[in-house]
């Protein structure tokens, strides 16, 4: 190949580099305002009362909200959290009132006159003491939540969700062990730790749309889940996404925009802009969930796995987000890469007063596969067999059945060859290396395996526009968060059409009313999806050039070739036309015009998907 899988300069490198790029956070809209929060210091607690009357005397101050102002809930999922606290907070940073101010200035000075009478309640903090009967409530009203029919929400008790998977006879499997092994496993919450903080702007128009610049993985999950929370028509909702810097799955679902957009209504129309410091950003927005496992494995002494009883709890914080969702995930793959034939898998989601859980690498593989695989090594050594060959022995392989009972298909990966690679080219079964008194060197290995739970119509699509000068505009729907998929995108659009890359520009921002639709920034899935649709929208406008050139060149189509920027005769390159010539249409030398311009789509959604 001539471009795709060639080293070349970043697309978008110049632009970071120099400060050029333009992000949320350097937007700057004619009236906007500033808004600053105040944020809750209890981890669980009613609110008694807010006082904000001496907070709206100071000069410059516009207008403050409090949750009473904003009766909406808003989720991914589970309809769980209000736009700002109502009657209690649920986590220490939870966004109690809103100051929106001329300049962020007095909005600061501002937020430090607002009294909040706090009544503290017991915080329940650890997904093991949320579980008990009798544990505080986060949610007392979990019942009243819509949520999506995937997902099971246990009203009275602290579980957003609970996904459980049963295959054969555990006490059997049980039985017929000879050597039991059960560990615990824990894992806290962590920060994204974006270089760019959550910033966005939002503003409410009088004729009821609204418009927002945000620093986002997924404009159109946004815009759907605002206009579902508030009621709103999806025409009537802009999202635009410039450059965004850094994700890592925190800035997958919806955050503050709907805050600012409310903000803007009730400060009298006027743009309001919402940026996170780094303290808020630890404080406030959402973190990687927390990890509870419990694993108990039996085995035969000759490496069989024979049963398992698996507990994962994940820490949601104070909202579930995508938690139930990863929570479902999890339990879908709850046995890792292996063929269990005797399982219990229980996978729960589970609220706490701590800061609420989203998407973060991995979508909670990171986590309980790290459980599984150091049980793996655990029950090795306790069994005496090398980890390797334990891994091989127990290998899920085409044919057998996953902890959901389907069969695992041919072209779904053999991890036992992969692992045997593996462990080939590392030189598996050397001994470890001193490096000093305190230091060896040595060799571990693991097997992975992911289930992404995406729907089936996690669709996307891109649209390619030949300029009258031969260079192609490509748009599409997925964000650059630093993963680098625009510039492989163009890589492809350049190798299908033989453009070169530096003659091809990738859209540098996303706007749901222009750009076209993809289902979101998540999962690892856009240099694949984003780039089979960019694939096709690339030979939907070569057949268009095709269809036009066989024309102007009077040749079968069949027998074109399309290279160097121009559609040539095959074995006669001097019978040629540029493709900037065909970009609006070929005009004839006596002033008629065949074609028009070349615009290329091309959508995917996931084909041959095992529904589990």
């Amino acid at each position: 190949m001539k471009y795709v899988g060639k080293p070349i300069q970043r697309i978008d490198a110049y632009e970071k580099v120099t400060g050029f790029a333009e992000y949320a956070g350097d937007l700057e809209l004619p009236g906007m305002l500033y808004a600053k929060l105040l944020l809750s210091p209890y981890a669980h607690a009613r609110i008694r009362s807010i006082d904000i009357s001496n907070a709206l005397k100071i000069q410059g101050v516009v207008t403050i909200a409090t949750g009473e102002d904003f009766p909406f809930r808003v989720g991914l999922y589970v309809n769980d959290r209000y736009i700002l606290a109502r009657k209690k907070v649920r986590w220490i940073g939870e966004p109690v009132a809103a100051v929106v101010a001329e300049d962020l200035e007095t909005a600061e000075e501002a937020v430090e006159l607002i009294r909040v009478e706090y009544d503290p309640l017991p915080p329940v903090l650890d997904v093991r003491d949320a579980l008990k009967h009798d544990a505080p409530l986060v949610h007392e009203e979990l019942g009243e939540y819509a949520h999506s029919p995937a997902f099971n929400p246990i009203p009275g008790t602290n579980i957003a969700n609970r996904f459980v998977v049963k295959k054969g006879n555990i006490e059997d499997g049980f039985r017929k062990s000879d050597v039991i092994v059960e560990n615990e496993f824990f894992m806290p919450q962590v920060s994204h730790v974006p270089m760019e903080p959550h910033v966005c702007i939002g503003q409410y128009l009088k004729d009821g749309s609204i418009k927002l610049w945000t620093s986002a993985q997924s404009p159109f999950a946004i815009r759907y889940i605002l206009g579902y929370s508030l009621g709103i028509p999806l025409h009537k909702i802009s999202v635009y996404v410039p450059y965004v810097g850094g994700g890592f799955g925190g800035k997958a679902g919806i955050n503050f925009e709907p805050l600012v957009a409310l903000l803007s209504k009730k400060a009298g129309y006027r743009p309001v802009k919402l940026e996170l410091t780094r303290e808020e950003q630890f404080m406030t927005a959402p973190v990687r969930q927390g990890f509870y496992g419990k694993i108990k494995t039996g085995v035969t002494r000759d490496g069989r796995i024979m049963a398992k009883q698996i507990v994962y709890a994940f820490d949601a914080g104070a909202y579930a987000d995508y938690g139930v969702n990863i929570g479902r995930a999890a339990g879908y793959s709850c046995t890792g890469p292996y063929y269990v034939p005797n399982l219990e898998g229980e996978s729960l989601t589970v609220y706490t007063n701590h800061p609420w859980g989203t998407a973060f690498r991995g979508f909670g593989h990171f986590e309980f596969l790290w459980a599984i695989e150091r049980q793996m090594e655990i029950v090795a050594a306790e069994i005496g067999m090398d980890p390797v060959e334990f891994r091989l022995k127990n290998a899920l392989l085409p044919g057998l059945t996953t902890a959901t009972g389907e069969k695992l298909r041919e072209d779904a990966g053999r991890v036992d060859q992969c692992i045997r690679a593996v462990a080939e080219k590392i030189g598996w079964g050397t001994p470890p290396v001193k490096i000093s008194s305190s230091k060896v060197r040595a060799k571990g290995i693991a097997a992975l395996w992911k289930a992404p739970a995406m729907p089936p119509n996690a669709a996307s699509a891109a649209i390619i526009k030949l300029n009258e000068d031969g260079t192609i505009l490509l748009s599409v729907g997925v964000t650059e968060i630093g993963q680098g998929t625009v510039t492989a995108l163009a890589q492809i659009v350049a190798e299908e059409l033989s453009v070169p890359v530096e003659k091809i520009k990738v859209v540098p921002f996303r706007h749901t009313d222009l750009t076209p639709y993809s289902w979101q920034t998540v999962a690892s899935r856009n240099l694949f999806m984003e780039g089979r649709a960019v694939i096709r929208a690339a030979r939907d406008a070569k057949e268009q050039i095709l269809d036009i050139a066989s024309q102007v060149l009077r040749t079968p189509k069949d027998d074109l070739v399309i290279e160097d920027e121009k559609v040539y005769v095959k074995g006669r390159p001097e019978w040629s036309i540029y493709l900037k010539d065909l970009a609006a249409g070929y005009v004839y030398p006596d002033g008629n015009t065949i074609g028009g311009p070349i615009i290329g789509r091309g959508y995917y959604v996931g084909s041959r998907l095992t529904y589990l």
